[in-house]
């Protein structure tokens, strides 16, 4: 096997393909990212077998032939090389792949392509294509309310995605905080629900930051795994299975104290604020709403006390609560509006979160008890 390629194209080729090379492989071969060039195609795969992800680029290729190169390694190597193009050369019966670019000149360690556990297509059942933006939106909005890790609860590893016609909802949860995010597309998408783990929608938002405005993704649904066609990446994964919580009655059907504040002000002196919350022991942060605005504060006996104040808009009466400061430093970074409105009614009970300008946005979080 012979060929070279774009190193430009390569490190965009590896960036999407190692987000599937096993952390802790089982196998030695599931560490490494399977090369395969034919004509004037070069395809990467790897394969964690709960993630599976296809990348192709163009490559002039002398002589074809497939190989399993270390994911790690390989990745790094190409990304270091100084010249704009890559020479890649394995001989049969070697035990080594030889990588050059310019003066530089680089052999790994192969690995049988035989041994290899390729990315297969399954039965489709059912399928559409959406807005490459519209889709990446859905996950930026919703992905970072699942929980990281949750054996006892997979589900909340998960986004729930449900289409009705040309309705799309996204929803994930963590069982302390909710984020829902709905968008509308011109064409009648059919009725599905599923469950997708949400480490594989952020490699797909991050390996899809590059795609056209115009661009669509296809997804692709059988009834264990989902597959994400787009640009040269194709990307499957098992869905998660189980029922996922209904999370309209989660929503507060009413509120009676609100407070309308700018986000940039807001978000800047909970980050300050920050800074002696994640000292305590719960990562607490306390808002104090009244007429005059917002008080923020944290205390932490062994490192000090801070108190911020900021302009708003209540009404209703005052109330003082308290949360989680990740819970709300996260759900400002991903607002898009200027101005945002809480809804409140008592210090124990679930807030709504959501855009002035944007009602297709919802997020609630559940206040923290606390001594004070």
């Amino acid at each position: 096997m012979k060929f070279t390629c774009s190193k430009k194209e390569l490190v965009e080729a590896l960036n999407a393909a190692t987000h599937a090379v096993a952390v802790k492989p089982q196998m030695p071969i599931q560490s490494g990212i399977y090369l395969k060039a034919d004509g004037s195609t070069l395809e990467l795969q790897a394969n964690n077998f709960s993630l599976g992800i296809v990348a192709k680029i163009p490559v002039n290729t002398e002589e074809p032939g497939e190989i399993v190169v270390v994911g790690k390694f390989f990745q790094e190597i190409v990304k270091k090389l100084s010249g704009d193009t890559v020479t890649i050369s394995y001989q049969s019966g070697e035990s080594v792949v030889s990588i050059q670019s310019e003066s530089a000149a680089f052999t790994l360690l192969a690995m049988n392509a035989d041994d290899f556990p390729k990315v297969k297509s399954q039965d489709v059942l059912n399928s559409f294509k959406i807005k490459t933006s519209t889709f990446k939106n859905l996950i930026r909005k919703t992905s970072f309310s699942c929980a990281s890790n949750d054996d006892a609860r997979p589900i909340f590893t998960g986004c729930c995605l449900e289409i009705n016609g040309n309705s799309v909802t996204m929803a994930a949860t963590n069982a302390h905080r909710l984020a829902v995010m709905k968008e509308t597309v011109p064409e009648n998408l059919g009725e599905m629900k599923f469950i997708i783990p949400a480490v594989t929608l952020k490699d797909l938002a991050r390996t899809a930051d590059s795609s056209a405005p115009d661009s669509f993704v296809t997804v692709d649904c059988s009834a264990k795994n989902i597959a994400f066609t787009f640009d040269n990446v194709f990307m499957t994964s098992r869905l998660i299975e189980g029922q996922f919580p209904p999370y309209d009655r989660v929503i507060p059907p009413s509120s009676e104290i609100f407070a309308t504040i700018k986000v940039a002000e807001f978000a800047a002196a909970v980050e300050r604020v920050s800074i002696i919350s994640k000292e305590t022991e719960h990562n607490t942060i306390r808002f104090i709403f009244s007429n005059n605005g917002i008080d923020i504060s944290s205390t932490s006996p062994e490192v000090g006390k801070v108190v911020e104040h900021v302009d708003a808009q209540i009404d209703g009466g005052e109330l003082d609560i308290s949360f989680n400061v990740q819970y709300i430093s996260e759900i400002l970074k991903v607002l898009d509006s200027e101005t945002c409105r809480f809804a409140m009614t008592k210090p124990l009970a679930p807030v709504d979160v959501r855009e002035t300008d944007n009602d297709n946005f919802i997020y609630i979080v559940t206040p923290v008890r606390t001594s004070n």
